[in-house]
């Protein structure tokens, strides 16, 4: 259990104080409590703690910001969860989205029938991939 009320076990972390431009790609779960900027992709989980200031776009699985900032175009192929304290500022595509009392979400948000990144049924009268 993570002090701030998320149960995700942390792998990796940028800590407190800390500052990182540019892009990251990883396993397991990354906490955030420094400054990121930039790109972030992987099939796993975010955390955006307390004191995290993330921008940029984020592709993962799943993302929590669990009293952390985050500025960014969001693609979470499983959630989406804002604790209080957190703020989410930007786009969100996901299938499932929890808000939580003392949260804030500023931006739009796009609930699609299949999960992102999965190929939907071709549109009538488009091409058939060969």
């Amino acid at each position: 259990m993570i002090d701030d009320g998320t149960t995700a076990e942390t792998g990796s972390l940028l800590g407190a104080g800390s500052e990182f431009e540019g892009k990251l790609a990883f396993l397991g779960t990354v906490r955030v409590e420094g400054r990121f900027q930039g790109e972030i992709r992987s099939d796993d989980t975010l955390v955006v703690a307390h004191g995290g200031d993330v921008s940029g776009k984020l592709d993962v699985g799943t993302l929590i910001v669990a009293g952390g900032v985050v500025r960014a175009e969001v693609l979470a192929r499983r959630v989406v969860e804002l604790h209080p304290g957190g703020r989410l500022i930007g786009t969100v595509t996901t299938p499932s989205f929890q808000i939580e009392k003392g949260a804030v979400f500023e931006g739009t948000c796009r609930m699609p029938d299949d999960p992102p990144g999965e190929p939907g049924p071709p549109e009538a009268g488009a091409p058939s991939p060969t």
